[in-house]
């Protein structure tokens, strides 16, 4: 089909540009139109439908002679359609106006957080565990050793070695200067010997409590020697051990030996220390000047109880029993009072008034009637209460 330069449309750079600057762009130099082609005549089978565009009218063609029938007149073809931008209205006779759309952001993606790398373990970290192992692996194979191999076997003793027995003169016991105190007359009912484990107030104390929880005959009186491997325990000793805090210089006038004693009454043992003299007159102005100062609360340890004393004690007062001066005083535990009396330089401890009556009457030789005990026993009590 013959076609026409004209029906090409030809945009170029140039036009935008001078649409925007408002130059007008310099003309190319006109060329002189082609001449028309001719193209050979075809037959009607090879005629095809082309699509519809806007042509000029075609050329005259020359009549085919009468005996050839006549060619179907050719449908003129479609104009082009114009390309126009989308969302831009039609505007004749001007370009399409470019529109770039904005720019969308990329969609920001979350950071996964990174894990820490794997760090290798140092070579000295591994060595010492290597050598952990053979340590603990050879001490482990050398205790088997010595376990089944050495510890098993039997144990061979020599045999004895008879040494001839060289004759010896029998010894003579070496005689002591001084002879045994005699603390009682008649008393005790029973005597026990305590021999400590160790020289320690803890031991002591231990000791004591556990004798005085077995019980025995109701108002007797059951001594208690206290010796260490052994040795007698001397007074200073005993003192300490009990925590009795004695004023400085106190027991120089005392002998080395004492005598501690259970007294039994219903309510349980009672304790009570006697400690001889040297000088009774000494010692006579020695507890008057201590019962003036700290004499309660040094004494205490002697009950054998964790109870405190009261704030407000009352003050000691005095009694006779069997001629005898005892100065008493209340100390806040049921059924005990704290007794004290001097008897041919005997200084006599009692955590009871009962005990210091049996005591008493052990010493003096004297016996007190049953009316005089219940009446002397009211009294008191009705002070102690």
């Amino acid at each position: 089909m013959p076609q026409q330069d004209e029906n090409i449309v030809i945009r170029t750079m140039k036009g935008d540009l001078e649409k925007i600057t408002g130059i007008p762009a310099p003309k190319p130099a006109e060329k002189p139109a082609p001449p028309p082609i001719v193209l050979p005549k075809i037959s009607q089978e090879a005629a095809f439908e082309a699509p519809k565009m806007t042509a000029p009218p075609p050329p005259p063609q020359k009549m085919p002679p009468a005996s050839a029938p006549m060619p179907a007149p050719m449908p003129a073809p479609a104009p082009f359609p114009e390309i126009k931008p989308p969302g831009a209205p039609p505007a004749p006779g001007k370009p399409p106006v470019l529109i770039i759309p904005p720019k969308i952001p990329p969609k920001e993606i979350p950071a996964v957080p990174a894990k820490p790398l794997f760090k290798a373990m140092p070579v000295w970290i591994k060595l010492g565990g290597i050598a952990l192992g053979i340590i603990l692996i050879v001490l482990a194979g050398l205790y088997g050793y010595w376990k089944f191999f050495i510890q098993s076997q039997p144990v061979v003793t020599p045999p004895p070695v008879e040494v001839p027995a060289v004759p010896t003169l029998p010894e003579t016991p070496i005689a002591t200067t001084t002879a045994p105190i005699k603390f009682f007359n008649k008393l005790p009912h029973k005597t026990i010997t305590i021999d400590l484990p160790a020289k320690t107030p803890l031991a002591l104390t231990e000791s004591l409590k556990a004798e005085s929880t077995i019980s025995e005959t109701i108002s007797s009186v059951k001594q208690l020697k206290i010796t260490y491997q052994g040795q007698p325990v001397p007074t200073s000793e005993l003192f300490e051990l009990m925590s009795i805090f004695a004023p400085a210089g106190f027991l120089d006038n005392y002998e080395n030996e004492f005598a501690l004693a259970y007294f039994s009454q219903k309510e349980g043992a009672r304790p009570i220390l006697i400690i001889k003299a040297k000088n009774g007159a000494l010692a006579k102005t020695q507890m008057e000047a201590w019962e003036k100062t700290t004499f309660i609360s040094d004494i205490l340890p002697l009950f054998l109880t964790e109870k405190k004393l009261p704030a407000a004690l009352p003050a000691f007062r005095s009694y006779l029993f069997i001629n005898q001066p005892v100065r008493y005083v209340n100390v806040g535990i049921a059924y005990a009072s704290l007794n004290y009396a001097i008897y041919n330089d005997y200084v006599i401890f009692a955590t009871s008034s009962a005990g210091m009556f049996v005591i008493l009457q052990d010493l003096t030789g004297q016996t007190a009637s049953a009316n005089y005990l219940k009446q002397l026993e009211a009294s008191i009590n009705n002070f102690v209460r």
